[in-house]
């Protein structure tokens, strides 16, 4: 083989795709060892958010029924002060202006 012929063949075509076959090799090789490392550590944070959520659904739902309860607590009372206001305007209906309330 001359020397003209080795410098083309190293610096032509084949050269590149040899470069080529070769760079692709490494980078699949390096995506091959790293994506799966990737893929669980966001699998994993998948999970921690599900199971954060989760937690937080509970809290919520528990919050939800004190406020509910505490609802029902105010309502109870509610109607405790509607029946006094409605006594205090009976009295005061039957009462003629100018008399003291009678106890």
């Amino acid at each position: 083989m001359s020397e003209q012929l080795l410098m083309e063949l190293a610096t032509g075509p084949v050269a590149a795709l040899a470069l080529c076959i070769g760079a692709i090799y490494f980078v699949a090789r390096w995506v091959a060892q790293n994506v799966p490392v990737w893929i669980d550590r966001h699998l994993n944070q998948i999970d921690n958010m599900v199971e954060s959520h989760n937690e937080d659904r509970e809290v919520y739902k528990d919050s939800m029924a004190e406020v509910n309860r505490s609802m029902q607590t105010l309502h109870g009372d509610l109607t405790v002060l509607k029946g006094d206001v409605s006594e205090i305007k009976q009295k005061i209906a039957n009462n003629p202006a100018g008399q003291p309330p009678v106890q």
